[in-house]
């Protein structure tokens, strides 16, 4: 089943939001967001479950990614999927530390980077990976499709 935005499901007269977002920058609107990650996800004939976005400190995902993953370098996120079959749950944790690094890196402003780092979580969650430069290349392309849809709905499109 499909959601739109402004369509949220309550639990015992208490809203439960099926894309939540904790701690999210200032130059994201959020439920602009949430609208195109909902659009974005439907036209990749998926549907979502739940999805939440968390934005630590550079430290917390760290720590997480040693904890976890057991890698010990910085990173930009942290995906927990749960999803099940073409219904998408999950949960993210981002450094915004780790996202101006890399929009710096690669030239980019840090609201199309942030952009980037959301789609990228939930290609994820669809079973798409970024080991090699043919599923990187694959990878990046979905990427930049997610945000040109900030580009085309709205001018300022964060």
């Amino acid at each position: 089943m499909h959601y739109r935005p402004s369509q949220n499901l309550y639990i015992c007269k208490k809203e439960l939001r099926i894309i939540q977002f904790n701690n999210i920058p200032a130059f994201l609107d959020e439920r602009f967001t949430v609208e195109v990650i909902l659009e974005y996800i439907s036209q990749q004939h998926f549907c979502v479950d739940r999805l939440v976005y968390n934005f630590v400190s550079q430290e917390e995902l760290f720590e997480m990614n040693v904890n976890y993953l057991d890698h010990t370098t910085d990173t930009d996120i942290i995906s927990f999927n749960y999803t099940s079959g073409e219904s998408l749950r999950a949960e993210f944790f981002i450094s915004l530390w780790a996202v101006e690094r890399s929009a710096e890196e690669e030239s980019q402003t840090t609201e199309n980077e942030c952009l980037r780092v959301l789609a990228h979580g939930v290609l994820h969650c669809m079973g798409y990976n970024d080991r090699n430069s043919d599923e990187k290349s694959e990878m990046r392309k979905l990427e930049g499709n997610f945000i040109k849809m900030f580009h085309v709905k709205q001018k300022t499109y964060v």
